[in-house]
């Protein structure tokens, strides 16, 4: 006899379960179990001849177990016929039992609404109206995730190799955002240091899946996965659609990064006038007054890198958003954050030197801190740009030591130190943390200070409220010429540049689709600027020991 004519037996079976049971729900579980031992039976090899006496004796022997575990008889152990394990018996785990373990496995891997009635029923015998009582869903809900449940388990039995293949190799993911983070740092410290997050968030970017296809996927067990996941989601990296979730940013692969940038040094360096014309009157206009000259010589250049860096910055943007006619929308985030958030991935270690162009073209956007009142009232503003395209220092790590706790707002205590140093304040007096100060020979290599008479002097440009407002307006002169001036022509540039992104993400602004066509030009330009000498000439990309280090693209801005 083959499986396939069982199925004429269904309906004499489910006759005889109702006679047994007395309500259709029993009975048709039954039923199936029945069934089940019966494929079972036969998948061993073994023949059955009298097909109705025998499925009668084993759904006896089924039924018989249920009453035995309804008056609290001998407990029914798991062993070669897990399949056809009575729902109304509890489960023994032999510690032993290969299949136990795969069992125990595929339970892990199912979604929090079955596997906490399938935990609760088998393997801590709680009745059915207690598990309804206590979860306060019906009786009839409870039955239906028993029997789903089950399925799911048998199927994840059947597909347990792919856990193994599916969760060998995770990738690393990390976050960048564009506008006001959170208070804790969000949306970077959702993912930070947190391999199992990152993975989570590349499984669920190219389409929506659930969360037992996650779990699968990263081979975790699902009581672990729905806290990141739930985290996720409150956090906005994720979106949850029906019982789907998905990944609600941009993720880029290091070819995203890549593929553009030999294509845009080229056309900064054909249009090199188009991108600096603007940027050269504004230098001309700053290094006219009065705050520009009482600044030290590395603070000039500093305060003339941070204006090259402001204007192409937000110059390449707005021609950006006025060709496509496009801004970007800054929703509310938890935690007081205004941001957008853009991931890369990587597949293996990241190797610096098949990666160099990607490396010398890197650099992160505006940072700005300010303090409405400090120290003696007056208001504090730092800007800085992360100049990461230099081989040098960066103010906020040593390999020495680390100055700042995790999850420190670095630039805030930076700006701080700066301040305190400044107007000569003792630190303890406002209450500054003393250990910070150990970071002053650190940012005296980075240039940010520099030694005069055995005493820290700030060493970046520091300017009044007022000569900021000269600051702003010359480089806005600087950045409507620029899209003047490069409109057309980056439109044409950028034709058939957009990154792909799946179809079902529509949150991801136009200018986060293009930002590897043009993210590279900022620091072509800046070169391009420093080989004909428009810019102060440092030698920076020779900096193999600290001794060309570039000046920090930094201003302090102090009432």
């Amino acid at each position: 006899m083959q499986s396939k004519d069982l199925e004429k037996y269904i309906e004499f079976l489910l006759s005889a379960a109702l006679q047994k049971c007395g309500n259709i729900y029993d009975a048709e579980d039954l039923t199936q179990e029945t069934l089940l031992a019966a494929l079972s039976y036969m998948a061993r090899g073994k023949d059955i001849q009298d097909v109705k006496a025998w499925l009668l004796v084993v759904m006896g022997r089924k039924f018989s177990d249920t009453l035995r575990k309804r008056y609290r008889q001998p407990i029914v152990s798991i062993g070669d016929d897990f399949d056809i394990v009575d729902e109304n018996a509890m489960i023994r785990f032999k510690v032993e039992d290969d299949e136990a373990r795969n069992v125990r496995k595929a339970i892990a891997y199912l979604a929090k609404n079955y596997r906490e009635v399938i935990v609760r029923y088998y393997m801590n015998g709680q009745s059915i109206s207690r598990i309804a009582s206590e979860l306060g869903i019906p009786e009839g809900t409870v039955k239906s995730r028993l029997h789903l449940g089950r399925d799911r388990v048998k199927k994840g039995m059947n597909n347990m190799e792919k856990f193994a293949k599916q969760s060998y190799s995770p990738i690393t993911l990390h976050i960048s955002c564009s506008g006001k983070p959170g208070l804790n740092g969000e949306p970077n410290t959702l993912i930070e240091k947190d391999l199992i997050a990152q993975n989570i968030l590349w499984f669920a970017y190219s389409k929506p899946i659930t969360i037992e296809d996650i779990a699968s996927s990263i081979g975790i067990p699902m009581a672990y996965v729905e806290p990141i996941v739930q985290r996720l989601t409150d956090g906005e990296l994720m979106k949850k659609i029906g019982n789907k979730y998905y990944t609600d940013f941009m993720i880029s692969t290091l070819e995203d990064m890549e593929k553009h940038i030999p294509a845009q040094k080229k056309f900064v360096s054909r249009n090199f006038e188009l991108f600096w014309n603007g940027i050269e009157n504004c230098l001309v206009n700053l290094r006219r007054y009065e705050f520009y000259k009482r600044c030290s010589s590395d603070a000039r250049n500093a305060l003339e890198l941070y204006a090259a860096f402001h204007c192409l910055d937000y110059g390449i943007y707005a021609t950006f958003s006025s060709i496509f006619d496009t801004e970007q929308q800054f929703c509310n985030r938890p935690n007081g954050g205004r941001w957008i958030a853009f991931g890369h991935v990587n597949f293996e270690e990241f190797d610096p030197k098949e990666h160099a162009a990607l490396l010398a073209h890197s650099y992160s956007g505006e940072r700005i801190v300010k303090f409405d009142k400090y120290a003696d009232g007056n208001t504090l503003e730092m800007h800085v740009y992360g100049a990461d395209g230099f081989p040098c220092y960066s103010y906020s790590h040593s390999d020495e030591y680390t100055f700042f706790a995790e999850n420190t707002c670095i630039d805030a205590e930076i700006a701080k130190l700066l301040y305190i140093i400044h107007k000569g304040i003792d630190p303890e007096s406002v209450g500054f943390d003393p250990e910070y100060l150990k970071a002053i020979p650190w940012l005296t290599k980075c240039k940010i200070l520099r030694e005069e008479v055995g005493k820290p002097v700030i060493n970046v440009p520091v300017i009044h409220n007022d000569e900021a407002d000269v600051l702003w307006s010359i480089c806005m002169d600087a950045k409507n010429k620029m899209t003047i001036d490069l409109k057309n022509r980056l439109a044409e540039f950028l034709k058939g540049k957009k990154q792909y992104t799946p179809a079902h993400l529509d949150s991801v602004p136009l200018q986060k689709q293009y930002l590897y066509a043009d993210n590279a030009m900022l620091f072509a330009t800046i070169r391009e600027a420093v080989s004909r000498g428009k810019l102060y000439d440092g030698n920076y990309d020779n900096d193999s020991n600290g001794v060309n280090q570039p000046p920090c693209p930094m201003v302090l801005i102090i009432e």
